[in-house]
């Protein structure tokens, strides 16, 4: 009778180890720190960090043309930066030379990082990408070039895949066309059912330690994390409870992940902080 006991105890954790190695995300989605922001950043839809300021994330905010640093420790907002008119932006990634910032219709503005005011140092790069609608770019320092993610764009009206851009990072933040690639939808749908004919990005963030790639969709309540080709890897359903609509995703220098949320419904915007498991 023992001797089958330790066979099942043994067959229980030879199972146990294989789901551990299948499932990789090394997040708990249960925030080990969450902050409210103030009314201003409402509508928080791009975060970032700057590597030697680990204490301070930078925002903007959906219809302001403004760049906002909010203080992790203090937790208010201790730097307000002007760099457009009122527009539709929709991402925020830096070199921690320039920050960029990505408006809706595929424009990157692009302001140094060590100015106190922007006025006159702003680069708008426009044309760069296809006519669509965009929410997602994130800096890879391997290759010193943005990438880009369509949200709504005519090409990907077959279902087929997500249509991405690469756009090289030139002196004085100046961009370039440097190639394309996609996300097919198939190998979403094969990682799970409920991701069907579309997947819509709303933010992504490139996690240097991995070479992967995080892309969050707000409207598909998704993170799906793929390899350093953007071929997925695991797809991972967010609560709607506690997202209600996430539109920012980035990593500080210890590899813990941050994700905001638009207030939506909520009385304010959230930003959570979810501790890398080591």
């Amino acid at each position: 009778m023992k001797y089958y006991l330790l066979i099942g105890l043994f067959l229980f954790t030879l199972g146990m180890g294989s789901c551990q190695s299948q499932n990789s995300f090394p997040y708990l989605l249960r925030a080990d720190e969450s902050y409210t922001l103030p009314k201003k950043l409402a509508e928080i839809s791009g975060i970032t960090f700057l590597k030697d300021q680990p204490s301070n994330i930078f925002a903007i905010q959906d219809e302001d043309g403004l760049l906002f640093g909010y203080d992790l420790l203090k937790k208010q907002i201790v730097l307000t930066t002007s760099f457009a008119a009122k527009g539709d932006y929709e991402e925020l990634t830096t070199d921690d030379q320039y920050f960029y910032v990505l408006k809706s219709n595929g424009h990157v503005y692009s302001f140094p990082v060590k100015q106190a005011s922007v006025s006159g140092k702003v680069i708008v790069n426009k044309d760069l990408v296809p006519k669509g609608e965009y929410e997602s770019m994130a800096f890879d320092r391997a290759s010193g070039s943005l990438f880009l993610l369509c949200k709504v764009c005519k090409i990907d009206k077959k279902g087929e895949a997500v249509s991405g851009y690469i756009l090289k990072v030139g002196e004085g933040g100046r961009l370039s066309n440097g190639g394309e690639f996609s996300v097919p939808i198939s190998a979403l749908s094969a990682l799970d059912k409920r991701i069907k004919k579309t997947f819509k990005p709303s933010a992504m963030a490139r996690r240097e330690s991995t070479e992967e790639w995080y892309i969050l969709s707000s409207i598909d309540q998704a993170l799906v994390i793929t390899d350093d080709a953007f071929k997925p890897k695991e797809v991972v359903f967010l609560p709607r409870k506690a997202f209600e609509q996430p539109e920012g995703i980035a990593f500080d220098k210890d590899d813990n992940l941050y994700i905001s949320s638009e207030a939506g419904r909520q009385a304010h915007g959230m930003i959570y902080k979810f501790n890398v498991i080591k």
